[in-house]
């Protein structure tokens, strides 16, 4: 029995960790204010770690759902994993409490489906651990947006919103290879001094005119502009969790750590006696 709640302990400890870690990218997407407004190596970066963080929350789930009974054992485990989220997050507010306590709604939805399907079958499949991740990892999605909303509505309400100078400078340095080509070598430095300052101007009075009135939604425009991509990405990997999961589930049953028994059960039918 005690070898038995080692391994029940090793598994929560496994989602634990993924759910530390995975708070600990929504606390560095939360940062990433000006880097989602650029395209730049850190970003792509970032984004890579935060796809290794949906993996191993996916992998970590799976194995929990699928393996740890009674169903309160898995349970514990997901609200654990929870808590794990928020202390890697570094920050606890109403608007992080409000997701987490919608992951752990689904986790605990998804828990029950899953224990009722492998229940349901003949033989044991990765199958309906890995197909009733998807509404799981729409919610990990959201978690991470809403990380990134809450964070952008406090920077514009504290400083406003301000052009992204990584765009402004791209396009500043095409006009200016423009007027280099046009403009006279004697004219041309004050020339391109003089289209900065118009050019910049031109930029400030249009954002101050035609966005600042808007500020509120450019949240909820940038959330957007992440979340389907994000979704995107993830149903076209989201074979390699399954894959993963098939291989960790073959590696356990060789090592002797789970094993394949066999049941007999009563069927019940109605027919005209």
């Amino acid at each position: 029995m005690s070898n038995k709640w080692l391994k029940f302990t090793f598994f929560t400890i496994l989602l634990i960790g993924a759910g530390y870690f995975f708070g600990t990218i929504c606390k560095q997407i939360g940062q990433a204010y000006d880097l989602i407004l650029s395209s730049s190596r850190e970003l792509l970066y970032l984004l890579l770690w935060l796809l290794v963080a949906l993996g191993g929350i996916m992998v970590a789930a799976g194995l929990v759902a699928a393996l740890l009974r009674p169903l309160w054992i898995g349970i514990i485990a997901f609200i654990l994993s929870g808590l794990a989220m928020l202390l890697g997050w570094r920050q606890v507010t109403i608007g992080n409490g409000i997701m987490i306590l919608g992951y752990l709604l689904v986790a605990f939805f998804y828990t029950f489906m899953v224990a009722r399907e492998l229940n349901e079958r003949i033989r044991f499949s990765v199958r309906p651990i890995s197909e009733g991740q998807n509404i799981l990892l729409i919610v990990l999605i959201l978690v991470i947006c809403g990380s990134l909303y809450f964070s952008c509505a406090a920077h514009i309400e504290q400083e406003g919103f301000a052009p992204p100078q990584f765009y402004i400078k791209m396009f500043m340095e095409q006009m200016e290879k423009q007027i280099e080509a046009r403009v006279p070598a004697k004219e041309r430095q004050e020339v391109i001094t003089q289209f900065r300052k118009e050019f910049q101007r031109t930029v400030d009075e249009f954002f101050k005119s035609t966005v600042k009135p808007y500020e509120k939604y450019i949240p909820l425009a940038i959330i957007a502009v992440l979340f389907m991509p994000l979704v995107t990405v993830t149903r076209l990997l989201v074979w390699i969790p399954t894959l993963l999961m098939s291989i960790i589930f073959s590696l356990l049953k060789a090592m002797g750590t789970v094993k394949l028994i066999s049941e007999t059960r009563e069927v019940q039918r109605l027919v005209i006696s």
